[in-house]
């Protein structure tokens, strides 16, 4: 090892030379082994493995070239970092520990190096060689110096492909041939695509034969649901081991880049699929431009006008007469010519639903004479049905699957329970545990079930997930509101019942905030599909889970949906238990229009006016929708309304017994003056876990408001003693952490707040506007007054909340803006804003009239309005409760 130090001038075949001195070192130490004790037979073995697997690096060593440059930034980065000395000990552990890693490593050094594999792969392989590294210091040194080597080294290549999620196509997949290799012409030119055209002519299907035919031209192909697009780009960098490098809140924009910059910069053999964009959103869009400029582009879609993105748009068509009956014969060997032109014809030559025949056939020996009986028989009342969102391709499939539906029947009536269950959920990646707690079922008969709907083609099964096409859901859903499906029972009824024994079985772990995605994927996809006519289920839990998992913009359409469902079903049953639901809903869809900058005001008091006798209830549910009500005015200026709402319920609840935990919210509203007569009303000798933390927050507010540091910094101890005596959730740790933000900035330890909101920030689940309005205050503290402008104008767009109003317009008013300190303080109803909003106008007045007229008089004037102005602010300012 010593040696290493002398090739600062050496050239790469003396270095090769050292290395293989090593190598006889280690030769050296297995004799030595053999020689001191009998029991060393592992060991010996092992560190021959790990000897032959150093002397394949160097038979890819000796063939490199590399100049004198190369070997000196390898010796010094060596002279760094090489250990000269390795004793027994070391070498018995790593031989231990390496036993099964080094089997694995083996085969894959021996397959995969090549002198034709390029830069790319040789990573992959040294992040396997970096994982032997945690565990040998010689061996990571070694490795080091190879991954190093193959960076900069320009003739040592791999050529591994990597290939995600690729899905094949139908076993009986017929024809294309012309239109397949249009698209692979296209695609060597680097022209990025579009298949476009309406669903059920094979698409996707079409997408997937050619990546079967041309994938090895392909150094990398990653297909990618335009359903979840967000959410896939973050498995792929996730599980290419790139997780550090995604951001705590990252944009489409960001994933794009670390995903291209990662896989596909600079390598012409890379191709992305975007499959199935049913909408052109602003992260669609955003993938499309930054992908089709680097790498091949291949998309499917029932929408059309691709052009317009820069996309070369391909029209899939149905099959022409011939290729319908081509496919028809394919399959159906033994029929004549004249009825597989009547099939064709009838089936008006849609790929699926010639698929769906076929396989229907096959499974029964029907003969074809037949087949094409009962279909007419089965048409005419498809076609005798108004449907204005069916189009007669619609029909022509929902005849067809019809027929396998009344077979389905026969066979397994919980086959077709689990087919309708299918259709109100996530059409992909369907975990077949979700099936698991349907009762009528065993494993057993599960299995049967999903091999008999494959056999239909109904339902394709990929990595232990269940797939559905999105066109089969649309026929099933309208029988199942038909109520044609199944009789006596509704799978949308078993389904919520199967999504109820989900929840139980995973309620414990709602205490961390930890969610299973087998049961929310499933209600926020239902939810979203417009499924549900009535809720039996925890809608609180559902929105919670959307607040910590989902975007805002999400959480808003979950909750705008789950109200016109809770609406109506209050409307009828009229009980409190529903009511206490919508007011649930209801607070949510307010917290995240408000968030958004959707809220209409006026829904509010629409709202309060409908259930004005059901909200005079003294309930707990009522108390925190009106506490929802007054911050939701607080937000947009109407700052009165929210104070009469508080000061009713501070009137009404500090004379009574009992509703501890909405005092304890209350109290963020409150002045010093009343927190303190409210907690003194809070029985603590009954307060919950959770309500215990609540009470610390409001009693840690109340000291530092009077300027009690010390007390607050006491109970800051004895709150975090609380958290640390059982496991609480994450959102109880944020919101000490912001507690202890706050705290610092009332000290004046402006630096140490601004590194503690860094922190916040983090955790993007519980971050909210409080978090940058507290780091827009630090930065005024601290001189900042741009950065804080820049912040807040940011966060302006989405939340126009009351203390950013107050906090926008002193940083406009320092600027001379008065046009926007008018613009932002008119929308307020506060008394107080409203008198400042009087004197910035008289200000602007006089600072117009000193253009003018710059006389000592005048000058004064101003400066005295100017610091009235800057004082009344400031107290604003201190005024803002965090």
């Amino acid at each position: 090892m010593q040696k290493f130090y002398d090739l600062e001038s050496c050239p790469l075949d003396k270095h090769v030379l050292v290395i293989s001195r090593m190598v006889t070192n280690l030769d050296q130490e297995v004799d030595l082994l053999r020689n001191e004790a009998s029991d060393n037979s592992n060991a010996i073995k092992n560190i021959e493995q790990t000897n032959q697997w150093t002397k394949t690096y160097l038979k890819q060593l000796s063939s490199a070239k590399a100049d004198k440059t190369d070997v000196e930034d390898l010796a010094k980065s060596m002279n760094s970092r090489l250990n000269t000395k390795a004793d027994k000990d070391e070498i018995e552990d790593l031989a231990k520990s390496m036993n099964m890693k080094i089997d694995e490593l083996s085969p894959v050094m021996d397959s995969k190096l090549t002198l034709k594999a390029d830069k790319c792969q040789i990573d992959e392989l040294s992040n396997k060689v970096d994982q032997l590294s945690m565990e040998s210091k010689s061996v990571k040194e070694l490795s080091n110096k190879v991954d190093q080597l193959s960076m900069e080294s320009k003739s040592v290549k791999v050529t591994t492909k990597t290939h995600w999620n690729l899905p094949e196509p139908v076993s009986i997949f017929f024809g294309r041939e012309s239109l397949i290799e249009s698209i692979h012409l296209k695609l060597q030119k680097n022209q990025a695509i579009a298949l476009s055209e309406m669903g059920g002519v094979g698409k996707t299907q079409t997408a997937a034969k050619f990546l079967q035919m041309h994938k090895d031209e392909y150094q990398k192909i990653f297909w990618i649901s335009a359903v979840i697009l967000k959410r896939s780009l973050n498995e792929i960098l996730c599980a290419f081991g790139c997780k550090q490098l995604i951001p705590d809140e990252p944009s489409m924009e960001t994933l794009t880049f670390i995903f291209l910059s990662k896989f596909c910069e600079g390598s012409k053999g890379s191709l992305v699929v975007l499959d199935d964009v049913t909408e052109v959103t602003k992260d669609v869009t955003s993938l499309i431009r930054n992908v089709k400029e680097k790498i091949s582009l291949l998309l499917t879609s029932q929408l059309r006008d691709w052009e317009d993105y820069g996309l070369i748009q391909i029209a899939v068509p149905c099959f022409q007469d011939q290729e319908s009956i081509g496919f028809l014969q394919n399959e159906l060997t033994t029929a004549n010519h004249q009825e597989i032109s009547i099939l064709a014809n009838r089936l008006q030559s849609l790929p699926l639903a010639l698929q769906q025949a076929i396989c229907y056939i096959k499974k029964h020996k029907v003969p074809l004479h037949k087949y094409i009986e009962q279909f007419e028989a089965c048409r005419k009342s498809v076609l005798g049905m108004k449907i204005n969102s069916f189009t007669e391709y619609d029909k022509t499939l929902l005849t067809v699957w019809d027929m396998a539906f009344a077979k389905i029947r026969v066979e397994s009536n919980n086959a077709l329970l689990i087919l309708g269950m299918m259709a109100l959920i996530d059409n992909r990646k369907i975990n077949k545990k979700t099936f698991s707690y349907f009762d009528k079922v065993d494993e057993f008969e599960l299995n049967e079930i999903i091999n008999l709907l494959c056999q239909y083609s109904l339902v394709n099964e990929r990595n232990e997930c269940l797939e559905i096409h999105s066109l089969v859901q649309k026929v099933i859903r309208y029988r199942i509101e038909q109520k044609q499906f199944v009789e006596d029972e509704c799978p949308l009824t078993l389904l919520e019942d199967v999504l109820l024994k989900i929840e139980v079985s995973i309620k414990d772990l709602f205490a961390n905030d930890d969610y299973e995605d087998l049961w929310y994927i499933h209600v926020f996809r239902l939810i979203m599909s417009g499924g549900f006519k009535t809720i039996n289920f925890n809608v609180s839990r559902v929105l919670t889970i959307a607040a910590g998992r989902m975007e805002m913009e999400n959480l808003y359409r979950i909750s705008e949906l789950f109200l016109k469902v809770v609406l109506k079903q209050y409307r009828l049953c009229q009980d409190v238990k529903t009511f206490d639901m919508l007011l649930v809903v209801h607070r949510r869809f307010i917290y995240a229009s408000s968030q958004l900058g959707l809220l209409n005001l006026n829904e509010i008091f629409a709202f309060e006016e409908e259930f004005s006798s059901e909200l005079e209830e003294h309930s707990v549910f009522v108390y925190r929708w009106k506490l929802e009500q007054a911050e939701a005015y607080n937000i947009h200026g109407r700052v009165s309304l929210g104070e009469d709402i508080v000061q009713n319920l501070f009137n009404e609840l500090v004379k009574k017994k009992g509703f501890d935990d909405v005092k304890l919210r209350l109290a963020s509203f409150l002045t010093v003056r009343d927190v303190e007569v409210l907690l003194n009303s809070v029985d603590t000798n009954n307060l919950s876990d959770v309500n215990f933390l609540m009470y610390y927050y409001a009693k840690c507010s109340l000291y530092i408001e009077n300027g009690c540091f010390h007390l607050a910094e006491q109970t800051m101890k004895n709150w975090k003693e609380h958290l640390h005596r059982k496991q609480f959730s994450r959102s109880s740790q944020f919101n000490f952490t912001k507690k202890n933000c706050f705290l610092l900035y009332k000290k004046g330890n402006y630096n140490e707040a601004l590194l503690v909101c860094d922190e916040l920030k983090r955790d993007i689940v519980f971050t909210n506007a409080d978090v940058y309005i507290s780091e827009a205050l630090i930065l005024i503290k601290l001189g900042k007054f741009n950065d804080a402008e820049v912040l807040l104008d940011n966060l302006n767009k989405r939340n126009n909340n009351g203390s950013i109003i107050r906090i926008s317009s002193y940083l406009k008013f320092r600027k001379h803006d008065f046009e926007a300190v008018e613009n932002l303080l008119t929308i307020v109803e506060d008394e107080d804003l409203l008198n400042i909003l009087f004197l910035v106008k008289e200000y602007a007045k006089l600072h117009r009239q000193l253009e003018n007229n710059k006389s000592r008089e005048m000058v004064e004037r101003c400066l005295q309005m100017k610091k009235i102005v800057n004082e009344l602010f400031q107290v604003q300012l201190d005024m803002i409760y965090l």
